[in-house]
């Protein structure tokens, strides 16, 4: 056999095996809202959104900055003022994470004292915390499709 007839197939079955391992690993099972808003965090508050910033024009919820106001602790270390949270989708298999809105309220989850200006690397939409969180009334073992709105 010669070189040239050699490294077609095994070119093919490498492109081939790359591919399945991108679509296999888009098949794991990401951690949803449910999972990071377990006990895990020993601060939770409720903030309003003050400001957003798209950094993605194609795709507005996939790189975004905001600022929310914290505007009480429902657990945890107390916490005042404003803080930055962030969101960049880096993976073939991104966790679904809504763009923030001016006025929305948001759940913000800490470790610890975070300070004024801090970023939280945490935070969903009290809508979502109060259909998965326990500490609003939630059902935890609740999954992805249980925040839609109840259909009626």
């Amino acid at each position: 056999m010669t070189r040239a007839a050699l490294i077609a197939p095994i070119a093919a079955l490498t492109l081939a095996l790359g591919a399945a391992g991108v679509a296999h690993a888009c098949m794991r099972p990401i951690d949803g809202p449910g999972e990071w808003m377990d006990n895990r965090y020993s601060t939770v508050a409720v903030a309003t959104i003050v400001e957003v910033r798209s950094r993605s024009a194609e795709r507005p919820n996939r790189s975004w900055t905001a600022v929310a106001e914290v505007t009480r602790v429902v657990e945890g270390f107390p916490q005042t003022g404003r803080y930055r949270l962030e969101h960049e989708e880096r993976t073939e298999c991104p966790r679904v994470l809504p763009l923030p809105v001016e006025g929305e309220t948001w759940t913000l989850y800490m470790e610890g004292m975070v300070g004024e200006g801090g970023t939280v690397h945490q935070a969903w939409p009290l809508t979502w915390s109060e259909r998965l969180d326990a500490r609003f009334g939630g059902d935890p073992e609740a999954e992805m499709r249980d925040l839609e709105p109840p259909r009626g």
